[in-house]
């Protein structure tokens, strides 16, 4: 009869494990959806938390630098539609120094192409989203890793800077920021 009862209590236990599991993946695939609507609307908004320098190489990991904590008000990468508009503080070396727009990232303009794709991590699904932006007579390339719950990991690189990347979460474009950023007619 003791047997019986462990076997029984094991067996609860194992029900119950199992039953967690596929809810968890079930809020996984729900939190993924939402994201994935969001990114295909191309109506959004990043607003980044964390800065790291990345001199060495494009990939390296957020967290493998010298982390750099900034202001999600000020630091925000928006699409609408085709309209790129950026904001982000730039903390890399620089090959033409004498500008002052080298400090920083900023630009407002017609995207130039768009790359967007489904990858498996782990358990749980991302989305790659890759555009390019012409800028200044320069061409700035921007990769974004977008997480199941929205968490974005942004590398940005050109001609003229050494690579950066960002940490931020993705939200939905409010009307102030669809109202203030309409393209200049000879962006159009």
């Amino acid at each position: 009869m003791k047997r019986i009862t462990f076997i029984f209590l094991i067996g609860i236990l194992f029900f119950t494990i199992g039953q967690a599991q596929n809810k968890k993946e079930i809020r996984f695939e729900k939190e993924f959806q939402k994201t994935l609507a969001l990114v295909n609307s191309d109506q959004f908004t990043v607003k980044f938390y964390i800065a790291t320098p990345t001199v060495q190489t494009l990939f390296t990991p957020p967290g493998a630098g010298a982390n750099i904590d900034i202001n999600p008000q000020n630091c925000y990468l928006s699409i609408n539609d085709s309209l790129v508009t950026t904001q982000l503080p730039y903390f890399g070396r620089a090959t033409w120094t004498s500008n002052s727009h080298l400090d920083s990232v900023s630009f407002n303009t017609v995207l130039f192409s768009r790359t967007v794709k489904i990858y498996q991590d782990g358990k749980k699904k991302a989305i790659a989203y890759q555009i390019t932006v012409r800028s200044n007579q320069d061409i700035c390339y921007l990769n974004m890793d977008i997480q199941y719950d929205g968490t974005c990991y942004l590398y940005f690189s050109d001609r003229k800077r050494a690579p950066i990347s960002y940490v931020g979460q993705i939200t939905p474009l409010d009307s102030t920021m669809q109202k203030r950023y309409k393209p200049s007619p000879k962006q159009q």
